[in-house]
């Protein structure tokens, strides 16, 4: 469905009805009014949910690797995080010791400028380790360690960037441009994600082991995860960017996040369901439905979805297409998904189909090498991220085991950046309201020709 028209947002957000309406980081904020019709919402499952990731024919690396608690990088983190913060530290009293207040505008001036020049350092330090694992020059588990290095560097910047924020604002006579400290913002964003910041929890011994889905092209990344009842995703396209233009709004960011995830934007949530951030050359979509959350990058020069994060409870997951192998008493199931996919695998006794709890090992079909998963506990399940390629799962209790290989199915719905053109039938309607707030868009700085509502 099309977005409300700019008019109709600002006229909306001159109603009374809606409350006070504060900035966020000095940029205006505008609030659109769109409530999901009940009869129109479903039920997501991973064969209808579309998901950005990397089409076979660009694909360069496949791999699942095993995390556990590392002292090494645990050490690093650890001391990355020190250092940021002594760092911040330091500027702030730099700062607020400042002789004058020119000398302290200058000074925020220059730990802005820092933060920008690093933020570009960044783009270069992910760019070079995507390239060195495609090459074989770095393993599956130093590839994760660098991009979650990136990760907890680029949160440490930005909250350098929001102490700098409230310097600024408490300096007499001086103010920073919003959409500056907005864009700087997004593009922090770029280096970050769920699924690296749960890396640094699993090395730092902060959560237990997890199998991480790595899969890469020439210069994008896809990561997945099982992690505390959750199957998290994300996705980073470097390849669908074009940073020499600028000319996509954010209603039109969100038309383009609705035709390519219809029914996530279907079945989102009727009170504050989505949420547009327009800052730089990027808008960010966000959007809470019944069954997770959905954040969406589209670029404002290419107006291409390039960066994605999701999030679902398991329990909300469809079971999807079923492999099953009976053998010694014991039915192994194995709900196939896509690479990367949360995989669920079910062990019942054939006769009186109790669940079972038993260990569980997968191994690739072009390796001779298994790896123990972990067990299948009291209720017979257990689940994990599938493999890019044939593999087989076997399970042993006492005496008895089965044995069952399998295939990945197809990425369901890849995101295919469809345009605002395509048709919207199927994401139902969308009628204002006095009461009922879901769609919240933050025009910051006006980046992409979306005009500051004030």
């Amino acid at each position: 469905m099309k977005a409300l028209p700019l008019v109709v947002v600002m006229l909306l957000v001159a109603s009374p009805v809606l409350g006070a309406v504060g900035p966020v980081d000095g940029s205006t904020q505008a609030a659109a009014l769109d409530q999901a019709d009940p009869a129109q919402v479903q039920s997501p499952s991973n064969g209808t949910i579309h998901v950005l990731d990397i089409p076979s024919s660009e694909l360069v690396q496949a791999t699942v690797e095993p995390h556990h608690v590392d002292l090494g990088p645990s050490l690093d983190f650890a001391a990355l995080q020190a250092g940021g913060q002594i760092q911040t530290g330091a500027s702030i009293e730099r700062i607020e010791s400042a002789a004058d207040d020119s000398t302290r505008q200058q000074l925020i001036l220059d730990e802005i400028n820092s933060i920008e020049q690093r933020a570009i350092a960044l783009q270069s330090t992910q760019r070079t380790a995507i390239e060195q694992f495609n090459a074989g020059e770095l393993t599956a588990r130093e590839l994760l360690v660098r991009l979650a290095r990136i990760d907890a560097e680029a949160r440490g910047l930005n909250e350098r960037r929001v102490a700098l924020h409230e310097l600024a604002t408490e300096t007499p006579d001086f103010s920073i441009n919003s959409g500056r400290l907005a864009a700087l913002e997004r593009e922090l964003d770029t280096f970050t994600g769920p699924v690296r910041r749960h890396v640094v929890s699993v090395m730092t011994g902060q959560s237990e082991a997890a199998r991480f889905s790595v899969r890469t092209s020439e210069s994008g990344v896809v990561l997945s995860v099982v992690a505390d009842g959750e199957y998290v995703r994300e996705s980073f396209r470097a390849d669908l960017r074009d940073r020499d233009q600028s000319s996509v709004t954010y209603e039109e960011a969100l038309d383009i996040v609705a035709n390519n995830y219809p029914i996530i934007y279907s079945s989102r949530a009727a009170q504050n369901g989505t949420n547009v951030i327009s800052a730089g050359d990027s808008h960010r979509v966000r959007i809470n439905y019944n069954n997770g959350q959905l954040t969406a990058y589209v670029d404002a020069g290419s107006g291409q979805v390039f960066k994605e994060s999701q999030s679902r409870p398991l329990g909300s997951i469809s079971t999807g297409t079923a492999a099953t192998e009976i053998k010694d008493g014991l039915r192994l199931t194995v709900n196939r998904t896509y690479p990367g996919g949360p995989l669920r695998i079910q062990l019942n006794e054939t006769e009186s189909d109790a669940p079972v709890d038993a260990n569980v090992t997968i191994g690739l079909e072009a390796s001779q090498e298994s790896t123990l998963l972990g067990h299948t506990g009291a209720d017979g399940t257990l689940w994990t991220v599938s493999p890019s390629s044939p593999y087989t799962i076997t399970v042993i209790r006492g005496n008895s085991a089965v044995v069952l290989t399998t295939s990945p199915t197809p990425i369901p719905d890849l995101v295919t950046n469809a345009t605002a053109e395509n048709d919207t039938s199927a994401m139902g309607t969308s009628t204002p309201t006095d009461s009922t707030s879901s769609i919240s868009a933050v025009a910051q700085g006006s980046p992409a020709g979306a005009p500051a509502v004030v």
